[in-house]
């Protein structure tokens, strides 16, 4: 009898053993696996990791016979992104440059938009793809853009997103310094800093007049 209930208590702290373990051990071995994808993850900021590295390295642009469209090709020929854009760049620092419609964006090697396709010029969207690989902050350098729906000029950061939505009838890039002459819906020129904040109040009647004040406050 005695026996008999040693070996009942042995099984059941056992038992017991096996099932702590397996509460400790599954949790850390799903956080391995997420640890060991990691490097696939996107940042928010810019790609990372040498896994994404070597996709991107893997991916060739190519066009596509029967749409004359342009997609990616992997290593055995087969198309990792399907043919869908006017023209395509090769892959640097897991970014890639392409044209969809009338307008220029930036793509990851899963496909994914980094750089939202809104620019009108390659130049421009140059510029913002070489903003996120310099780890900029969304907001510190933008470019000046006509949004199409309302005819009014915004701001656009490097992600292709508005920073400062389209309120003027026309706007200047920003300078090196953060400041951007625009003219305001029905009236005159002034000059906003980052913040959209009017540092000369938009009463000028001339583009240049503003300028010329702006470039008197600096001095």
């Amino acid at each position: 009898m005695v026996f008999g209930w040693g070996e009942s208590t042995f099984v059941m702290e056992t038992n017991f053993f096996c099932c702590a373990m397996k509460r400790i051990f599954l949790p850390l071995s799903l956080m391995a696996l997420v640890c060991s994808c990691s490097p696939m993850l996107y940042s928010g900021i810019f790609p990372v990791g040498e896994k994404m590295q070597s996709v991107a390295h893997g991916l060739t642009p190519t066009e596509d016979r029967a749409t004359g469209l342009y997609g990616y090709l992997n290593n055995v020929g087969i198309w990792v992104i399907a043919p869908q854009f006017k023209s395509a760049g090769s892959f640097s620092d897991g970014m890639a440059r392409v044209k969809k419609g009338n307008y220029y964006g930036a793509i990851d090697p899963l496909g994914q938009w980094i750089v939202q396709p809104v620019f009108t010029s390659s130049v421009d969207c140059d510029d913002a793809i070489g903003s996120i690989r310099k780890g900029r902050l969304a907001g510190i350098e933008m470019w000046a853009m006509e949004d199409p729906a309302t005819e009014l000029c915004g701001y656009l950061n490097h992600f292709g997103e508005w920073q400062i939505k389209p309120q003027y009838e026309s706007g200047m890039d920003f300078d090196g310094d953060g400041f951007a002459v625009v003219k305001v819906k029905g009236g005159g020129w002034g000059v906003i800093n980052r913040m959209n904040q009017f540092v000369i109040q938009p009463n000028f009647d001339h583009k240049h007049e503003a300028q010329s004040a702006l470039a008197r406050l600096k001095r």
